[in-house]
């Protein structure tokens, strides 16, 4: 699925990140002057490290920020709206990429989040998912310790998270970059 992961640019712009979290994932992921890509969940200095390579940048942020916003200090330069994953606050087609790091498995309705996504996406956007992978023994400890605990999230498979995109449309592949975390590449159709 080579289509997936690279844009025909005559001059292709790509992301250097290095960081352990994102697993230089985003190196193959291309970027134009001018996309409109949304940031949500984990995403360090991200956000200012696409806005340095000329993309309009606007990070999803659903904390309880009262003093200190921590997407605005790591990321400057970059639009920072509050709201859900499930309840997009934005207008339909609006954004050229969407990426989500481990942000994904912790909101309680997939469904509606993965609809919310669909409708703000652009025509041909992608939607780039990283999130932790319950075929790890880690990983389900610890969920069963969040259940036990009273969260209400549902943690998927990889294979559950290119169901439900499959299921909107959206062609793509799964990646298990290492065995705690997945990468879901997507395209709309």
């Amino acid at each position: 699925m080579k289509s997936i992961l690279y844009q025909i640019n005559k001059q292709p712009v790509k992301a250097k990140y290095t960081s352990d979290e994102l697993e230089c994932f985003l190196d193959t992921i291309e970027y134009n002057v001018g996309d409109k890509i949304l940031l949500v969940g984990h995403i360090g200095n991200l956000g200012k490290r696409l806005r340095g390579l000329g993309t309009s940048v606007t990070i999803l942020e659903n904390s309880n920020y009262e003093d200190v916003c921590y997407s605005l200090v790591y990321n400057e330069n970059c639009n920072v709206v509050k709201g859900k994953l499930e309840f997009l606050p934005f207008d339909d087609n609006q954004f050229n990429k969407i990426i989500i790091v481990d942000q994904f498995n912790v909101i309680t309705d997939c469904e509606k989040a993965s609809s919310e996504i669909q409708r703000v996406l652009k025509g041909n956007g992608e939607v780039i998912l990283e999130d932790l992978n319950l075929k790890n023994l880690k990983v389900k400890l610890n969920y069963l310790k969040h259940k036990f605990c009273g969260s209400v999230a549902k943690i998927h498979y990889p294979h559950e998270v290119f169901n439900i995109f499959s299921r909107l449309n959206f062609d793509g592949m799964i990646k298990e970059s290492n065995k705690l975390k997945y990468i879901y590449v997507g395209k709309r159709r």
